[in-house]
């Protein structure tokens, strides 16, 4: 399930360059993931911002890949469209490895307030 475009979509990003790049995105509070997960009071799952993550280096690298490994995922705070319905998400120390047709990366989720999750994941291509 792609979630771009239903639990979220992107309003401004830099391009990868030196290893890093940036994103703003918006959540969308009328997503069905939503409806299911804490009706009256949203929260993002956990899953869903590894998933938005791996998104975000499918649109960096432009290429199509598959999550094979999350090397550490720390949710510090609760991410709910409601309280933070705008989301910045850094992609940093992004290393692909053509012979083994892999990139991994660290994901920082945050507000203008505080982090909300780091992610650390290995993703490969076909």
């Amino acid at each position: 399930m792609i979630l771009k475009n239903s639990l979220y979509h992107i309003v401004c990003q830099s391009g990868l360059a030196d290893g890093k790049a940036t994103y703003s995105v918006v959540l969308h509070a009328d997503s069905p993931i939503y409806a299911a997960h804490f009706p009256g009071m949203p929260v993002t799952p956990g899953v869903c911002l590894l998933m938005l993550g791996k998104e975000l280096l499918i649109d960096a690298t432009g290429r199509q890949l598959r999550l094979v490994e999350v090397k550490n995922a720390k949710f510090l705070s609760v991410v709910s469209p409601v309280t933070d319905e705008r989301v910045n998400c850094t992609l940093c120390k992004v290393v692909k490895d053509d012979a083994l047709h892999e990139v991994q990366a660290q994901i920082t989720i945050s507000t203008h307030i505080e982090t909300k999750a780091k992610l650390s994941i290995k993703c490969r291509w076909s």
